[in-house]
């Protein structure tokens, strides 16, 4: 019993890979579209949020576990699973929390300029503090894979993306709170800025997660400056704690079950092949003379 319930939370936790990629992707290939629409970049942002909070949460049927079966585990690891099923939880409400802040944000900016920029500062807290939160669950995730496989890799690349639409977010607020910031060309909609440059400035996050750069933000601005850097440094930082903990996995080399099966990593190459097999058969280790 306590096997199938790992098995299941590892198929849970590859579904919200999945589906955590695929809305980034589609994303990222409408951001020319969203162009036209810029109030839908906040419907993206909680979209993305939402994505790895339902599929990994227990507002989901089939993610509702069942308590009692922590209790035939042993006890760390029913320790564990509790804490997993406690982390859902604050998930989901961190996630209401934004949806509730975001529209009153929206909504501030429409009709009460001075009270939105007042909101900005709540408004990058919270979303700071769930993107990140997702963020870290999805690296602790990542670590405990037992073997390299193509869903490790899907989740990798959703973390990755998922740090430049926190950055997209934290630049939208910051542009309510310092305009000057930003060195930004006319939106050509009748909404306000923190609405119309939304694509653009989730555009500027990309170019400094990648260390390209953007012309949007100001040269020599303290504010634009503290940003790209802390997107820049947090991207670099993902990559090279992935890499550390990716390397040490062992792969899935023509073994399906080798993931249903995390105590037994899968072989070598050269241990699959009968040449391999046949030279490590001839080696033998020799004992030196003295």
């Amino acid at each position: 019993m306590t096997m199938d319930l790992v098995s299941r939370l590892l198929q849970q936790r590859h579904a919200l890979y999945r589906g955590l990629l695929a809305v980034e992707v589609l994303a990222l290939v409408g951001l020319r579209g969203l162009q036209q629409a810029p109030r839908l970049v906040s419907v993206v942002y909680l979209v993305i949020s939402a994505v790895a909070v339902l599929t990994d949460s227990p507002l989901l049927r089939k993610n509702r576990l069942d308590p009692s079966a922590t209790q035939a585990m042993p006890s760390a690891l029913g320790r564990r699973v509790q804490r997993v099923l406690l982390r859902r939880q604050r998930l989901v409400s961190f996630w209401i929390l934004a949806l509730a802040v975001e529209l009153l944000w929206q909504a501030a900016l429409e009709f009460n300029p001075g009270l939105a920029v007042q909101l900005s500062v709540l408004h990058l807290v919270v979303w700071l503090s769930l993107m990140l939160g997702v963020l870290w669950s999805l690296v602790k995730a990542l670590a405990e894979e037992p073997v390299f496989n193509g869903d490790l890799l899907m989740g990798a690349a959703a973390g990755y993306l998922l740090v430049g639409f926190t950055g997209g977010i934290v630049l939208n607020s910051l542009l309510v709170l310092d305009p000057a910031a930003f060195n930004l060309p006319a939106h050509g909609h009748t909404l306000p800025d923190g609405i119309g440059h939304a694509p653009a400035l989730l555009g500027a996050a990309f170019a400094s997660l990648t260390t390209i750069g953007s012309p949007v933000l100001t040269t020599g601005n303290l504010t634009s400056l503290t940003a790209s850097v802390g997107i820049t440094i947090v991207g670099q930082l993902y990559v090279a704690i992935l890499i550390a903990g990716v390397l040490g996995k062992p792969r899935v080399l023509g073994n399906p079950k080798a993931v249903d099966t995390p105590s037994q990593p899968a072989a070598a190459p050269e241990a699959e092949h009968p040449r391999g097999q046949r030279a490590a058969a001839r080696i033998r280790l020799v004992r030196p003379r003295r």
